[in-house]
């Protein structure tokens, strides 16, 4: 059993046991996403980022565009920096733009599965039953839908 897949069992112990031996409904999690509680799984959320149901702009933004952009911009700046003549600070610059684009990357994984989370709830189910979000229900009675 990989790490992630023993954190995503772990994920989905610990909702039960918040919830009093059941994973919450989906009313339940449009509650506490609306009320900023919800924090989501990175590992599993890079996954999600191509499921059906998951916006088309989440995907495009930041499943394709941000991503690639991160993972390439170093090597494509030191072969640049190699054939051409500039400053080799841009490398150090590209190196730290692409770090932070892979966490901007990772971060829209993150907001793509919990909107499609919140406008599907077929794939809400999914996604909770393999520990994606984790949020507690204080506070959810109080507020209003």
């Amino acid at each position: 059993m990989s790490l992630n897949n023993q954190a995503s069992e772990s994920a989905v112990k610990e909702m039960k046991a918040l919830w009093g031996g059941n994973l919450p409904t989906w009313e339940d999690y449009k509650k506490a996403l609306k009320g900023g509680q919800v924090k989501a799984n990175k590992a599993l959320a890079a996954q999600a980022i191509h499921m059906k149901g998951i916006p088309k702009a989440y995907f495009i933004v930041y499943g394709i565009i941000t991503l690639w952009l991160g993972f390439l911009l170093f090597p494509i700046t030191a072969l640049t920096w190699f054939f051409m003549d500039f400053s080799a600070w841009w490398i150090l610059v590209s190196l730290l733009v692409g770090w932070f684009l892979v966490k901007v990357s990772r971060e829209g994984h993150c907001q793509g599965m919990m909107v499609g989370a919140e406008n599907n709830k077929e794939l809400y189910e999914i996604l909770v039953n393999n520990g994606a979000f984790l949020f507690s229900p204080e506070g959810l009675e109080n507020r209003k839908s």
